[in-house]
């Protein structure tokens, strides 16, 4: 036999064991892939359905197989049916006092998650704590720690957790995240600001994460970015009412008026708003119809509150208070109007204050929309004299303070008698100040009956 005829020969041997060397290739491959070999898959790339057979087999002979247990254990872990997984666990972790051969660690680490995924915290903080005490510098345990400390609302060991881990893995969405929320939680908004930036830079649909950035924002003299995320959240129906209740907020501080009635009116048009949110955004609803002299409809928002709550804040009150001036235009104009229309009033009441004079306005002096002084020489048949008329805008009590600096005023224009007026009233020690003093005060009932004698302005 030629060598040609030899090699003829050995050609089907020689397919035979290339098959063979492919195989085994492919099979070392699979094997190494799926994790296998003795040091990374006990199971030997079995199904799950292989090893839960298996596994429930020698459980029906050995209630405590703890290879059983952790087999099933850790596929119910890796299924996320933690409720499953915890309870499988929680037998291993019984059985850790017994055997020395099961892994520790492991179990207490994931009976901890599970646990914590079940909401059931006092059970999953003890467990994490066992586990770092097994590893205490270990980034799972601190990190899953420092989440359960943000759950159960202690916030400062949540940080102390969620920083010691952050050493280790310092790009760690979660828990800087989580970082980020706790000094949030614990008003500590410049320290929140750059761990929430980062964490909504990785998940900008993270609309809590958001939320509690823009809060901080406000918090720290950042408005406008504050304001970009209030306005963005609005639409959405869990962030939207609270978020349309803050850049409403921010716009009315702006005295962008138009605008806040816009952020107030898409808050109020989410479905099942918490009622405390609804009340308060009503109510500044309300504030802003009025500062506009939208009185109707200030009191129209109103009416919706008592509906909802009769003892809302001085909703009462503001009731009351609108109702009347609905009624009298010249009291609108002295709360509410423009600052000319304002002076121009309290100049008609200067003039109908004391009967039978002639009055010569000869100062008007408007002070931070707060007061206006009209200065006025007044003649009577057998008299005249040189006073000082002070209207004060506001509805509420007028104090000592006020009528103290009236007085001075009066010594520098050298003024022989002063009036103070007011749409609501006085304090009993203003009222006591001026009984040795030529001071009138006169409060709301009053000044109703002098602008009840004026034209409506």
């Amino acid at each position: 036999m030629n060598n040609n005829d030899f090699m003829m020969s050995l050609l089907p041997y020689m397919a035979i064991l290339g098959v063979v060397i492919v195989g085994s290739i492919v099979t070392l491959v699979l094997v190494k892939s799926s994790g296998g070999g003795k040091s990374n898959d006990k199971y030997q790339g079995k199904t799950k359905t292989t090893i839960l057979k298996e596994a429930n087999k020698k459980l029906a002979s050995n209630p405590k197989d703890p290879n059983a247990l952790m087999a099933i254990a850790d596929i119910y872990f890796s299924d996320n049916n933690f409720a499953k997984a915890m309870k499988t666990y929680r037998m291993l972790v019984d059985l850790c006092a017994v055997n020395p051969d099961l892994d520790e660690y492991k179990i207490n680490l994931r009976y901890g998650i599970s646990a914590m995924e079940e909401k059931i915290y006092k059970e999953a903080y003890k467990s994490l704590m066992l586990a770092r005490n097994t590893k205490p510098e270990d980034f799972q345990t601190n990190a899953y720690l420092g989440k359960i400390e943000f759950m159960m609302k202690k916030y400062d060991k949540s940080i102390s957790y969620l920083l010691y881990a952050l050493k280790i893995k310092p790009d760690h969405d979660e828990s800087v995240k989580y970082l980020g929320m706790s000094y949030y939680k614990m008003k500590k908004y410049k320290e929140a600001v750059p761990r929430l930036n980062r964490a909504v830079s990785g998940h900008p649909d993270d609309k809590e994460a958001l939320f509690a950035l823009a809060i901080s924002c406000n918090e720290t003299g950042r408005v406008e970015h504050a304001l970009k995320i209030f306005t963005h959240l609005r639409p959405d129906p869990v962030w939207g009412p609270k978020s349309a209740l803050y850049s409403g907020t921010i716009h009315t501080k702006m005295r962008k008026l138009d605008k806040a009635v816009i952020d107030y009116e898409i808050g109020l048009r989410h479905e099942n708003i918490p009622t405390e949110i609804l009340l308060e955004l009503k109510y500044r609803l309300a504030g802003v119809h009025s500062s506009e002299g939208r009185l109707d409809k200030s009191l129209e928002v109103l009416k919706d509150i008592t509906r909802i709550d009769p003892g809302y804040k001085d909703v009462q009150t503001q009731v009351r208070k609108f109702r009347e001036l609905s009624s009298n235009k010249n009291l609108q104009v002295y709360l509410n109007a423009p600052a000319t229309d304002f002076v121009s009033l309290c100049r008609s009441i200067t003039n109908i204050v004391i009967k039978k004079t002639k009055v010569n306005i000869i100062d008007v002096a408007f002070t931070n929309a707060e007061y206006v002084d009209i200065v006025a020489e007044v003649k009577a048949q057998k008299w005249e004299d040189l006073i000082l008329y002070r209207y004060v805008r506001t509805d509420g009590l007028v104090g000592q303070i006020m009528v103290r600096d009236l007085y001075e005023k009066l010594k520098e224009h050298h003024a022989g008698r002063g009036f103070c007026f007011s749409a609501g009233g006085f304090t009993e020690s203003a009222e006591q100040w001026v009984e040795a003093r030529l001071i009138d005060l006169i409060s709301k009932d009053k000044l109703i009956q002098y602008l009840n004698k004026i034209d409506t302005i």
